[in-house]
């Protein structure tokens, strides 16, 4: 017996060391909150602050931001904190540059700023704080707001992974448009996805997951500075005859857009593809405002004689 309860004793106190102590403080590194959460499959709460200068976020921290804040918190969330600071002493260089990305990419506006996230790393409330919010209290009822955007999420997520062919793409469509645009590229596989599962445009789907995908590509490009490249993602698309009028019109749009944007591209292409927007539907609200880009383009022509001498 003694034995037995020996042995017992060393497996329970392995298995009490194995456990994850109780968050009592903020993570302040995204990305090692990121690998917490996905170790103990807890969400994230996702807060940022400009402690040293944004007066709602030094209320937060001295009213709200308490050892029973934690405590509460902790049970179901990776609590992570990104400062946006103005003194330059107060945290490096490499660390403020991440911490403005971060907010970068979930575009944060304002300070104090709530990011919600599941286990799995999707966005489900995104939000500036209300100086309402100004008490423990306060601060999770507030929290409570959001528990069924979580539900809904969750559930979605649970749909996509057990359905198949059109039902996935339907599926998806709802996941993708819950989304905030600036979350999506996040998604780009299950966006990639899409055109495949409705090959024949069915519910329409296909040809608008084609233009996300042409956005897609061309946001890579952009950030490679390759313009000219990203505007031909969306030309590409435009040609093919795959869109409605009016995504083939945006389509032409945007791959004018990106070459206008290189700086690169001779004005007169640029206008025909304008045109072609245009003519891909004439009855779009939007052509107006193209045919009067054409103009301010065309006003702003210079023309260069042989001795290049600009013309007066």
């Amino acid at each position: 017996m003694k034995r037995k309860i020996a042995a017992f004793s060393a497996a329970l106190i392995m298995l009490l060391s194995g456990c994850a102590k109780a968050q009592t403080a903020w993570i302040t590194d995204y990305d090692a909150a990121k690998e917490t959460a996905t170790k103990q499959k807890k969400g994230i709460m996702l807060v940022f602050t400009g402690s040293d200068w944004n007066d709602p976020s030094k209320t937060l921290i001295t009213s709200v931001f308490t050892d029973q804040f934690f405590a509460k918190g902790a049970k179901d969330f990776v609590m992570c904190n990104i400062d946006i600071v103005q003194d330059e002493k107060l945290m490096s260089a490499d660390q403020a540059e991440k911490n403005y990305k971060v907010a970068s990419d979930f575009g944060v506006q304002a300070l104090p700023y709530l990011v919600l996230l599941t286990s799995e790393g999707d966005m489900y409330g995104s939000a500036a704080i209300g100086e309402d919010v100004n008490t423990l209290e306060a601060f999770y009822a507030y929290l409570d707001t959001y528990k069924d955007a979580k539900a809904q999420l969750v559930d979605l997520k649970k749909k996509i992974a057990s359905s198949k062919g059109i039902e996935r793409a339907k599926n998806i469509d709802i996941f993708i448009e819950s989304m905030d645009a600036s979350r999506r590229p996040s998604y780009s596989a299950m966006i990639r996805e899409v055109p495949d599962l409705d090959p024949d445009n069915a519910e329409g789907l296909r040809e608008k997951y084609l233009l996300q995908v042409a956005y897609l590509d061309a946001v890579d490009l952009y950030q490679q500075q390759k313009l000219v490249e990203a505007g031909d993602c969306f030309l590409t698309l435009a040609d093919s005859g795959s869109l409605n009028a009016s995504r083939t019109q945006e389509a032409y749009y945007m791959g004018a857009y990106m070459n206008a944007m290189s700086g690169s591209t001779d004005n007169d292409k640029v206008i025909a593809w304008l045109e072609k927007a245009i003519a891909a539907d004439p009855e779009n609200p939007g052509s107006e405002q193209i045919k009067a880009t054409i103009e301010q383009i065309k006003s702003q022509a210079v023309t260069v004689p042989a001795d290049g001498a600009a013309a007066q």
